[in-house]
């Protein structure tokens, strides 16, 4: 074997021991997905069916039905699309409404809500506006979060109520040219000052939703590791104010989800105050994945919304449009698709549920779960998509309809 295949062998094996010491710790030793894959059915754990208590389930339901009342009135999904923008309105009502703080808690100017709870939230404006769910999520799910759950309380008494008042707003910058699934890979460098007060970072991030937008980013860059060699991930809190800091490209264009501003950013000597170190040093590896599973978990409640809008407006034409005498609804191909589409959606809202209720029990390992709802979702959401571009047929196409939109966002 040659010294490069030793050296990326090594590197794999390295990468491998920090997956499983990320799924394997902890008292927790069998979560509901491995148990399926061992041969158990962990049954306590999602039955009976898990259901909000009555102290959350009101409160709850005034939030959405808020958050439907505004969406009414305020939202406009294709005017988002065409102009690749979400509005500052849009943005702010959703503030004051609190769905950008959310799940915070209520100490720092938050709702406390679940993760249940907050699902049946997203899935209202997943049902409407990909761009807008999505824009929240990264904002909510994954850009304070990390905040939430690896801040010390002076961190979270400093930069959380702005974030969860949405008078700022927050992006989680992972990927990069050779970092996106392979998350162990980040390539962006963090090298400590001499005095050991601030670390200056260079490297490059890219696909970030709301990085050209945010007041605040949790940014992954390597380390040294004290005492050795080597270098481990690292977690930082960023701010676009400092010196360094550079949108290279606000607004990647794409092909759907037009409305995020989507960006790609670079870090030339960028210094960040040692005191900005997010959660323990080394250890931004673990921030990141249990950030994305909460972030993974709220973006099945966004296709969830998605997936009930196809269905619903497959539903509606087929009653209503009439071929040979007959209304679409009756030919066999037709109710075999709308079936499927059913199936499709009762499916992603139970594992959604399931998976959420996973977090709010305080179980110590769902990284499996969420990981098989992001693939799930995703899959499922394009299949109910396509079965409702069918149903619809060539009207589908056209952009006074919101199916080729949610086409191309899906």
């Amino acid at each position: 074997m040659t010294q490069t295949a030793v050296q990326t062998e090594a590197a794999r094996q390295k990468q491998v021991r920090e997956a499983e010491e990320l799924l394997f710790t902890g008292p927790q030793r069998l979560g509901l997905a491995k148990g399926l894959f061992l041969g158990r059915f962990v049954a306590d754990w999602v039955m009976p069916y898990p259901a909000l208590p009555p102290s959350q389930a009101d409160a709850t339901e005034r939030a959405v039905t808020e958050v439907r009342q505004f969406l009414d009135v305020s939202l406009d999904p294709a005017a988002i699309d065409r102009q690749s923008d979400i509005p500052r309105e849009v943005v702010e009502g959703l503030g004051r409404l609190g769905v950008l703080g959310m799940t915070a808690p209520v100490e720092f100017g938050g709702r406390g809500f679940s993760q249940m709870a907050y699902c049946q939230v997203m899935e209202e404006i997943g049902g409407r506006c990909a761009s807008t769910s999505i824009f929240t999520n990264a904002h909510h799910s994954i850009g304070i979060r990390a905040l939430l759950l690896f801040g010390t309380p002076e961190q979270k008494r400093r930069w959380l109520p702005p974030l969860v008042r949405g008078e700022q707003l927050a992006a989680f910058a992972l990927t990069e040219p050779e970092a996106g699934s392979d998350a162990a890979n980040v390539q962006t460098q963090a090298r400590p000052s001499a005095d050991g007060s601030h670390y200056i970072l260079n490297g490059e991030k890219r696909y970030i939703t709301n990085g050209a937008i945010a007041q605040v980013l949790t940014v992954m860059a390597r380390t040294p590791v004290p005492g050795k060699s080597e270098t481990a991930v690292t977690a930082f809190l960023v701010t676009p104010d400092m010196p360094g800091f550079v949108a290279v490209e606000p607004r990647m264009e794409k092909l759907g989800l037009r409305g995020t501003a989507t960006a790609r950013l670079a870090f030339r000597d960028m210094r960040v105050p040692r005191e900005n170190i997010l959660g323990p040093l080394g250890k931004g590896l673990k921030v990141a994945l249990t950030v994305l599973d909460f972030g993974r978990t709220t973006f099945g409640a966004c296709c969830t919304g998605a997936a009930k809008t196809c269905l619903r407006l497959a539903v509606q034409h087929a009653n209503t449009r009439k071929q040979f005498g007959r209304t679409l609804g009756e030919f066999e191909l037709v109710k075999k698709k709308i079936a499927r589409m059913a199936a499709g959606a009762y499916a992603l809202e139970a594992m959604t549920t399931v998976t959420a209720s996973l977090i709010d029990r305080g179980l110590e390992d769902y990284m499996l779960e969420t990981a098989i709802l992001k693939v799930f979702s995703t899959e499922a959401v394009w299949m109910l998509v396509n079965d409702a571009f069918q149903v619809h047929g060539g009207a589908a196409y056209f952009t006074d309809r919101p199916l080729e939109r949610m086409l191309r966002d899906a």
